[in-house]
């Protein structure tokens, strides 16, 4: 893979939710996977581990536990990236250390780690020729948990479908790069409001509604992460 060609994948990337019935290659399902492995993590501590998802009635389990996305159950393959404490603390053990019960700062880094290994997953397989979406495993985790029998302190948090697609959609508008970065400042006010809010349209409203407002997305997210945490084993955050 070189510079140029990651480029030209940024600059066309799309979420497919739509995919052909081939399976992916497991030469190439292993040239995804390393891509993943290799992927910056802090510390080098690397708490976190990938559910290759294979068998279709699994992920058509999943695909009902994320809120019925039928391309969950129809990718060919769907990666599962969770948290995973459980063999860092058992390592840590084995090394003489008794460790402290996981909490916020360790779930953050390993949210963050998941969130990296799985964006290079995603150019690797964008690269071989792949289609793939991000689904959020967050709002119900430990629900996807139970589903493929993860020990306890291990969280799902981010899922990838992957298969050959079956649609080229256009890539959706971002926010103007004046908003977006500032060199050695915040991004400036003047127009900001307008220019943020012009990138949805007319569906501005309904999203900043749906994701921001009381009793919102992200709201109900927030309280089933909380609780997830308690039953998987994290010290939730002191209110």
């Amino acid at each position: 893979m070189t510079c140029k060609s990651c480029l030209d994948i940024v600059e066309r990337h799309a979420s497919v939710r739509s995919f052909r019935p081939d399976p992916v290659d497991p030469k190439d399902l292993e040239k995804i996977l390393e891509a993943a492995r290799r992927a910056p993590t802090s510390w080098n501590l690397q708490p976190l581990t990938v559910t290759v998802v294979t068998d279709p009635m699994l992920r058509e389990r999943l695909a009902e536990a994320v809120g019925g996305q039928k391309h969950v159950a129809e990718a060919p393959v769907f990666l599962v990236f969770s948290i995973d404490y459980h063999k860092v603390l058992e390592a840590a053990r084995a090394a003489g250390v008794e460790p402290a019960e996981p909490g916020l700062g360790h779930l953050v880094i390993g949210a963050l780690d998941a969130g990296i290994a799985s964006g290079w997953a995603a150019l690797a397989a964008e690269e071989l020729g792949y289609g793939i979406v991000f689904i959020a495993l967050y709002s119900n985790p430990c629900r996807i948990a139970d589903i493929l029998g993860l020990p306890r302190h291990v969280l799902p948090i981010v899922g990838l479908c992957v298969g050959k697609p079956a649609e080229t959609p256009e890539p959706r508008p971002r926010h103007p790069m004046e908003v977006f970065a500032a060199e050695n400042r915040y991004p400036s006010s003047e127009g900001l409001t307008g220019k943020v809010a012009s990138v949805y349209g007319q569906k501005a409203g309904k999203l900043y509604s749906y994701v921001l407002a009381r009793g919102g997305y992200y709201e109900r997210v927030g309280e089933a992460l909380l609780q997830c945490m308690k039953e998987r084993g994290y010290k939730p955050p002191v209110k």
